[in-house]
This record gives C-alpha cells, sequence and structure tokens, in this order.
C-alpha cells in the first residue's frame, strides 16, 4: 500500500510540474536585467491606467471627468487608435518599468528616505489596505505590492527633485516655474454681452450690434478709468432689472431666494479679488475661442472686446503673479507640469539601457478588466 501511495505522490508530482510548465510562472511580469519584478505591480498600474485613460479622453471631452467622478464605465471606448483594455496593459508596462527605473537612480543619486517618510508610507498603506485590501485582494494585489507602489512614488518625487527642482541637476530657476506660470494662466475679470441663444442660430445682425455697441460703451468706460467692479455692478443690476420684467410668475420663495444671494453677494464684495477668474491656457469655459483669444490677443494690464459664437465680452486681463498666493499654492503643480515630459524622457532612456525580459504567459493571464474588478 506504501508502495502504491508513492507512486500516486510521484504521479501527482509530475502532474503539477507539467501543469505549471504549460503554463508558466506567472508571478512575474518583466525580469530587468534578470531581475523579476511580480506581477501584483502590474495589475494594480493596470487600474491606474483606466485612471489615466479617463484623462486622456476627457482632453476631447470632458464629459469623460464625470464618468470618472460617478462611476460610470468607459471600458468599450478607444483612446486614440488603442481600445481602453489596450492602453491599460501599455500603461501598466511601462510603469512597471519605470518602477525600476526610479529604484535604481534613487539608489545612484545617493538619495535616502526619511524615518518621517517612512512613518508616513507606513501609515499609507494601513489606511489604503484597510479601505480596500478586499478588492486589492480579489484582482491580485497584496499589501506588500501597495507598500512598494507608494515607496517608489515617493522616491520618484525624490528623484524628480533632484533633477527640477531650484538648484537641481538641470537648474532650474524660480524665475522658470514662474514664466509656467504666466504662460499658461490668466487672471481675468470681464463682462458678457450675449447676442444669439445658440452657436446654431442664425445671427441676427442688429441684436449683435446692439449688443457690440453696450460692451464698447463699457470699454470707453474702462479705458477712462471707471473700476471693472463698478462697471459689473451696475451691468448686473440692470440685467437683475430686466429679468425682474419677466418674472411676474414667481412663486412665493422668490424673495427667499433673492435675499439669500444678496447676502452671497454682500460677503463676496470683501473679497479683496472680487469678481476675478483664473483661466488656463486649455479652458473651454466660458469657451474655447474666448480662452485662446485672452492667451493670444490680450496684453496684461489692458481692456479688450473678445467674441465668440453666442456673446461679446469685455475682458480686464490682469497679472497673474502679482496674486502670490497663486503661485505659493500651487508651486509644485507648476514645477511638474513644466518638467513632467523631460522626466518620463529621462526614465525612458533609462529603461532602454536595462535588458527587459517581458512574461507573455503573465500578459495573458492578467485581463485590465479583472484589475477594475470586472470580470471574475
Amino acid at each position: 500500500m506504501n508502495k502504491i501511495k508513492r507512486i500516486l505522490a510521484a504521479v501527482l508530482t509530475l502532474a503539477i510540474m507539467l501543469s505549471l510548465t504549460a503554463c508558466g510562472d506567472t508571478s512575474w511580469i518583466i525580469k530587468v536585467d534578470g531581475e523579476p519584478i511580480n506581477s501584483g505591480l502590474y495589475i494594480y498600474y493596470q487600474s491606474e491606467g483606466y485612471s489615466a485613460a479617463g484623462y486622456e479622453l476627457a482632453q476631447t471631452d470632458q464629459n469623460y471627468l464625470y464618468y470618472m467622478m460617478y462611476g460610470y464605465s468607459y471600458f468599450e471606448d478607444k483612446v486614440g487608435d488603442q481600445t481602453v483594455e489596450e492602453y491599460m496593459n501599455e500603461y501598466a508596462l511601462d510603469m512597471c518599468k519605470q518602477y525600476v527605473a526610479v529604484e535604481k537612480l534613487f539608489d545612484e543619486l545617493g538619495l535616502e528616505l526619511s524615518d518621517e517618510q517612512v512613518s508616513l508610507i507606513e501609515s499609507q498603506v494601513r489606511r489604503q489596505w484597510d479601505a480596500s485590501s478586499a478588492t486589492l485582494t480579489k484582482i491580485g494585489v497584496s499589501k506588500d505590492t501597495l507598500k512598494k507602489v507608494l515607496t517608489t512614488s515617493t522616491k520618484s518625487s525624490m528623484v524628480f527633485d533632484k533633477y527640477f527642482e531650484v538648484g537641481g541637476l538641470n537648474g532650474t530657476t524660480e524665475d522658470d516655474i514662474k514664466g509656467y506660470l504666466e504662460d499658461n494662466y490668466a487672471r481675468i475679470k470681464y463682462m458678457t454681452f450675449n447676442f444669439a441663444d445658440s452657436a446654431d442660430d442664425a445671427i441676427d445682425e442688429a441684436r449683435k450690434n446692439e449688443a457690440l455697441a453696450l460692451a464698447q460703451s463699457y470699454l470707453d468706460r474702462a479705458n477712462a478709468g471707471e473700476a471693472m467692479n463698478d462697471l459689473i455692478a451696475e451691468y448686473n443690476a440692470s440685467l437683475e432689472e430686466e429679468n425682474e420684467d419677466a418674472e411676474d410668475s414667481a412663486d412665493d420663495n422668490a424673495d427667499d431666494i433673492e435675499d439669500e444671494n444678496t447676502e452671497n453677494l454682500d460677503a463676496s464684495e470683501e473679497d479683496e479679488y472680487l469678481n476675478e477668474n483664473i483661466i488656463s491656457k486649455t479652458s473651454t469655459y466660458p469657451s474655447e475661442k474666448f480662452a485662446n483669444y485672452v492667451f493670444e490677443n490680450v496684453k496684461t494690464g489692458t481692456f479688450s472686446l473678445v467674441q465668440d459664437d453666442v456673446n461679446i465680452y469685455l475682458v480686464e486681463k490682469l497679472d497673474v503673479l502679482e496674486r502670490t498666493e497663486i503661485y505659493d499654492e500651487n508651486r509644485s503643480t507648476f514645477l511638474n507640469a513644466l518638467f513632467d515630459s523631460d522626466y518620463t524622457a529621462l526614465l525612458n532612456k533609462r529603461v532602454q539601457e536595462y535588458n527587459i525580459e517581458v512574461n507573455n504567459n503573465s500578459i495573458k493571464r492578467y485581463k485590465a478588466k479583472k484589475s477594475l474588478g470586472l470580470d471574475d
């Protein structure tokens, strides 16, 4: 009997070995110079790739920001010529390679995590694992993998700063960072004079000329020295008066609503930056044409009339650097935006120097859809 059991055990062992040989070892996703990188990282970065795809899609359709916010699926959509699934897989593989580049650069630059940083990473791991352990475990991401991701994220920021911060290896200056702010953001006040209900309407030239004449009258007053805030307040009051004439059928709640609005207005009048707006070069509000014109044609410290498909605007363009809190509170964002492509190029160049082996068995096994918990 014992002999038979030993034979059976040997047969089972052989069967398991043959099974592993047939399926291949899927515990690693890539080997860099012979060193394996675990597949959990690939799975984690796949899920990150889904969000990255959403932001890519939002560049041309801002509805995707709402899809991401409210959890609507866009998995079946395409990012350029790629399906979202293909995008996620490519993103994850690239991130695994960059993970190695960051780790190696961190060591080569002689950088070290401080005790405070190590403690913060441990805290982040505990918090995220407590909140998402069931989901992460289900898709194949361990607590150890989560720690690797968060640790290399901190290391990546340190490597980035070593190269691109002021005093870094590439010689960045504060003027470089402030230049990015000036080139990509505008500080404005504006008034809107409507001449069409939609871009599809046939233009009523009389209505347009009336709006243009009114806008020009306010522009003349602004150039003569009247404060933009005073002009905006006067114009808004005239619009409210017109609206009151058209709202005779308003219900009894109207008085309450008006009181609330008045309170908000009184509070905002105490704001040092009343009626100011900060827009980016890629803004689509109030319209893309508006933003393009403000950046390309309106000089800082001047007033100008701007037109899009349905409105004429009186715009005052102010010095964005005068509001020092904009720079102070967002400096790291500007720095990262300014040198993000350079940093990515640096990591990719390093990756090309490595001998990388991709595990196709893992690529086939770990589906992008499963990383989102959508496929059992």
